[in-house]
């Protein structure tokens, strides 16, 4: 992980989220294409435990990165600069926005079936 304080921490969570959405949409199109699960199966499919997995390795990350710049924002031997803490708070704010939006999202795969 980059250092709490980087300036790349305000962009990081977005982006490893809406890579995980186009690679997730992607693959599920191309699973349902080349090998799709029978419909009666429900949502219980190889391709929605995929997926499931997928978002929970994600999420965890995000999670991971949010509470890491959360404890470098509020450390007691925190650095006097306050935009190095503007960084840091921020940047658990926008990690915290990414997992939840990839919760949201992916956690759809136990409910849907994944080629309708």
């Amino acid at each position: 992980m980059l250092s709490p304080y980087h300036p790349l921490q305000l962009a990081l969570g977005l982006t490893i989220w809406i890579t995980w959405f186009a690679l997730m949409y992607g693959a599920l199109g191309i699973a349902c294409e080349v090998a799709p699960p029978p419909i009666e199966q429900g949502s219980f499919t190889w391709i929605n435990v995929a997926l499931l997995l997928t978002t929970l390795a994600i999420a965890g990350l995000l999670f991971y990165w949010a509470h890491q710049c959360w404890r470098a924002a509020h450390a007691v031997n925190k650095p006097k600069d306050p935009s190095r803490t503007f960084i840091a708070n921020l940047g658990a704010s926008i990690n915290l926005v990414g997992a939840i939006a990839t919760l949201s999202l992916g956690l759809m795969v136990l409910l849907l079936p994944p080629c309708l």
